[in-house]
């Protein structure tokens, strides 16, 4: 699933914006249309037990288009809903026991909801944001899948003109995540006598950004990022009973330049390396480690975004 940790920092950079002239894509972006470009992989495929699959080559084209919408805020409580939907083209090679290579391809669709509840409170005399998300998940919106959520509590250490600092918790409610809760941490600093500023959400990116660079951004980091897709049949390309999700953990080391057309409307270009940490197939709501086929797939991706921003 895409959503929850997503939704959860998206509001919570919200919740700041108000205290910080900062970076707008990140606390302020409405609608985003994005376009992902994955170049060839080689891959092979494992079962469970270790025993060899398949292999080949694999090139993906990506997109997504995602909206947030607040639904209701006052002074400490606030509702945000957000919807999205990915289409994924796969296209792939694969070896046949002849040595030769079949040509296969395939596209999926899929639509997420989710339902963002934000309430601000005191903890020691700092501000504390508490956050409930959950989350639907549909192969085509009218046949949801899988329901899940995420829960957490963030306390701001610091926040001025120069430097943010937040730390917290977060409680994984999807049975397929990777964790079932992890700290969360995040630290904005404008660096002295520079233009540059340090932005880290952990677990999710630690990024270096420049102002200004010809009236946009300029950034470069890395991201943590998770993909999933619901598909009708197992890895052996068999219809059995029961809906199974491809789900990849992915970290991307990226470059990336961003500007204004406009007084509203942002557009962006990324290029970098996207290297798997797990892909793996597995039943809808099974734990990460009963999965029936692993995978990794790295390769080098361009994207072209384009965002409508509130400032």
């Amino acid at each position: 699933m895409r959503f929850p940790l997503l939704i959860t920092l998206i509001i919570f950079a919200t919740a700041l914006q108000a205290q910080q002239n900062r970076y707008p894509a990140a606390t302020s972006k409405l609608i985003t249309i994005q376009k992902d470009f994955f170049g060839d992989a080689n891959y092979k495929r494992y079962s469970k037990d270790g025993d060899l699959q398949q292999e080949g080559e694999l090139s993906e084209q990506r997109l997504k288009i995602a909206a947030v919408i607040p639904l209701y805020t006052n002074k400490q409580f606030s509702v945000t809903t957000a919807l999205s939907y990915t289409r994924s083209n796969l296209r792939y090679y694969h070896k046949e026991a002849s040595g030769l290579f079949q040509k296969s391809k395939f596209n999926t669709d899929d639509f997420d909801a989710a339902l963002s509840g934000m309430y601000r409170a005191t903890l020691f005399n700092k501000p504390m944001i508490n956050t409930a998300t959950l989350v639907l998940g549909s192969s085509n919106f009218f046949n949801p899948k899988k329901m899940t959520g995420l829960l957490s509590s963030s306390l701001v250490l610091k926040a001025n003109a120069t430097t943010l600092t937040t730390i917290g918790i977060a409680i994984n409610l999807d049975g397929s995540g990777l964790v079932p809760f992890f700290p969360l941490f995040s630290y904005w600093h404008k660096l002295s006598n520079s233009q540059w500023e340090l932005d880290m959400v952990l677990p999710q990116r630690v990024m270096l950004r420049r102002p200004g660079v010809f009236n946009g951004w300029l950034s470069t980091g890395i991201e943590l990022t998770n993909n999933s897709f619901f598909i009708k049949q197992e890895a052996e390309m068999q219809y059995r009973k029961g809906n199974y999700e491809w789900n990849s953990n992915d970290i991307n080391a990226s470059l990336a330049y961003e500007r204004f057309l406009g007084k509203k409307i942002l557009v962006g270009l990324k290029g970098g390396y996207k290297s798997s940490l797990t892909t793996r197939l597995l039943k809808v709501n099974d734990k990460i480690d009963n999965y029936k086929s692993r995978t990794k797939i790295s390769a080098p991706f361009f994207n072209v975004n384009m965002g409508f921003v509130i400032k």
